[in-house]
């Protein structure tokens, strides 16, 4: 008879998120999800993972460390539900006994069964069996059934001439699978917003390369320390990440001497965006990424950030455009990126920024200023070739 003290008979069933809507593709996103839920898991013995009509049917050894397995899988992006279950017994009167067995210590006053019969060819319908096990349930302990409200939910699946029946659900991150729809290269700050711009585009499928710019040695270290910090709680969600830490200081002391000071944000962003784009080109990247949220601050009017377009052909992606900051927030929360977006730190585009800085550039202004600044051109292959890149791995090693 199968309790929670049965390792031996113990499952996890993983259900997706949006792969069920992709028809045609569907087994290039399943494939890609397995693959990652595989590398999440890659340090942990005795797992096997295979796809059974459409949810993901997880075995496991039975002195593997089940909480740290379920953990790993709600950070697993495209998952829409996780659940520890076991494998029942398909006469429907044994069923009713394991089912028991697994709820009889638990408090509840009101409980459901939710049977799903994929099977077709098994003799009793998914109305029969939450009948037979609800009632020696409802029996034995007197709790009622609500089909609506529930406090317990026991979920049953048939499939494939297999029954499996849980308890224990745990919401998953959703969305698309990681890598399933090509790389981005993300311009990660240490601040509240660009982490969760870099997690809202993997959240729809983007393998997501960070980039920051300091201004060492104008400024402290600290914001390279807490970027990384942040690449590292992104990376627990796609699993291995690569992190460049761009200089922009000469740059930035260039524009100091030959550019108005009001447009000082404008120059130093215009100067991110083109070395953003040659490290997104020289790693395959399709799409640059940003934090940018419409009229949050000087450099993000609508204005401005035409302005900084301008000088990057591939697309720039701003997943927070639309967003208040209250929002941001509490996703930043949520995922854990919060904490260390708030720390003191210098940021490099505070850096000698003017009291009245541009809300309102001209192409034209920008565009003079530019060439006041001389070969420009070979300062950004001179920043490129001090640019570092650190790897992070996940699970760590």
């Amino acid at each position: 008879m199968s309790t929670f003290s049965d390792k031996s008979n113990r499952l996890i069933i993983l259900h997706h998120s949006e792969i069920a809507l992709k028809k045609g593709n569907r087994s290039y996103f399943e494939n890609r999800l397995r693959w990652n839920i595989q590398r999440a898991l890659s340090d942990v013995k005795g797992i096997h993972v295979r796809i059974d009509f459409g949810r993901f049917v997880l075995s496991v050894h039975k002195d593997c460390d089940i909480d740290l397995v379920i953990d790993r899988l709600r950070q697993v992006i495209g998952l829409a539900s996780i659940r520890l279950a076991f494998t029942g017994d398909p006469n429907p009167e044994r069923l009713q006994e394991q089912v028991f067995e697994l709820v009889r210590d638990k408090k509840f006053d009101s409980f459901c069964v939710a049977t799903n019969r994929v099977d077709k060819q098994f003799p009793f319908t998914s109305t029969q069996v939450n009948q037979i096990v609800g009632a020696r349930i409802h029996q034995a302990l007197g709790a009622r059934v609500d089909l609506k409200n529930a406090e317990l939910v026991i979920k049953i699946d048939i499939v494939n001439k297999r029954v499996y029946y849980s308890v224990d659900i745990f919401p998953g991150e959703r969305g698309l699978p990681i890598g399933s729809t090509g790389k981005v290269v993300s311009m990660l700050s240490s601040g509240i917003d660009s982490p969760v711009s870099s997690f809202r585009m993997m959240k729809r499928g983007c393998r997501t390369i960070f980039v920051h710019f300091h201004s060492y040695p104008f400024t402290e270290k600290t914001s390279l320390h807490n970027a990384l910090e942040l690449a590292k709680i992104l990376n627990t969600y796609q699993n291995d990440s690569k992190i460049y830490f761009v200089p922009l200081a000469d740059i930035q002391r260039e524009i100091i001497l030959a550019a108005p000071a009001k447009l000082r944000v404008v120059l130093y962003r215009r100067m991110m965006f083109r070395l953003t784009e040659l490290v997104a080109r020289r790693e395959g990247a399709r799409a640059i990424v940003t934090g940018e949220s419409l009229g949050q601050v000087a450099s993000q009017t609508l204005e401005n950030i035409a302005a900084i377009s301008e000088v990057v052909s591939m697309p720039v992606l701003r997943p927070l455009i639309g967003m208040e900051k209250e929002e941001i927030i509490e996703v930043a929360r949520r995922i854990g990126t919060y904490d260390i977006s708030i720390e003191p730190y210098d940021d490099c585009c505070s850096y000698l920024v003017p009291a009245r800085p541009e809300t309102n550039a001209r192409l034209d202004e920008v565009h003079a200023a530019e060439e006041k600044m001389g070969d420009w051109a070979s300062l950004i292959e001179k920043v490129l070739q001090e640019t570092t890149v650190e790897k992070i791995q996940f699970p760590p090693r």
